[in-house]
């Protein structure tokens, strides 16, 4: 099969986030009075979308609150989304030989769509074709219809692609789409969340997707 599309989830995948995230959240939970939590913690909340991660942050009974934490929240995230935010070891050498091939590449994550295209053009300025993030229109991933939209604009068949992410929620998204799903072992979610959800292949290193993809 000759592949000629890679479409990457973007937390836990391109970039260790988590710390900016931590802080982003743990600042509104404070303005509004609410206990902090560790970046352990916070990690296994990430996910399904920002306001679902802030759901999941405030106590159960403070579910009134998420809209106005969430904005809080979204607003000191754009302030500092680039301050402790890292790609992983090796990811920019790997995009730049998919580029070299001729791979068209884009992101798509369940992360609000500003709050991605400011971290991706940050790390990643000119890689990414097409970058998407939550979108009141499109329904979230693992829905496999942003995808599909996706490589539609990429002249690509399902086929053709390759889904690449951290979660069992990119996994279930690659597998809702025909398309083969790459788990990651260096993002937030576990190798076993992984094999439950059905990966195609988990890789441990960024370099070994080329691996996939001769």
């Amino acid at each position: 099969m000759t592949y000629r599309a890679v479409v990457f989830d973007l937390d836990g995948t391109l970039v260790n986030s988590l710390e900016d995230l931590a802080d982003a959240a743990n600042f509104a939970l404070t303005y509004f009075g609410q206990p902090n939590h560790s970046v352990e913690t916070l990690k296994a909340m990430i996910g399904d979308g920002t306001r679902t991660f802030i759901s999941r942050a405030l106590p159960a009974d403070k579910q009134d609150l998420i809209e106005q934490t969430l904005v809080k929240m979204r607003g000191k995230y754009i302030e500092i989304c680039t301050n402790k935010t890292l790609p992983y070891k090796g990811i920019k050498e790997v995009l730049d030989e998919l580029k070299k091939r001729g791979i068209k590449m884009a992101v798509l994550t369940n992360k609000d769509q500003i709050m991605s295209e400011r971290v991706v053009k940050h790390f990643f300025y000119g890689y990414f074709q097409i970058i998407m993030g939550t979108i009141d229109a499109v329904p979230l991933k693992p829905d496999p219809k942003a995808v599909l939209k996706m490589l539609k604009e990429l002249d690509v068949k399902p086929s053709e692609a390759l889904f690449v992410g951290d979660s069992n929620i990119d996994i279930k998204t690659a597998k809702a789409a025909g398309i083969i799903g790459i788990g990651v072992n260096w993002g937030f979610r576990s190798e076993e969340e992984l094999r439950q959800a059905g990966a195609n292949f988990i890789i441990n290193h960024p370099k070994e997707l080329l691996n996939v993809l001769k």
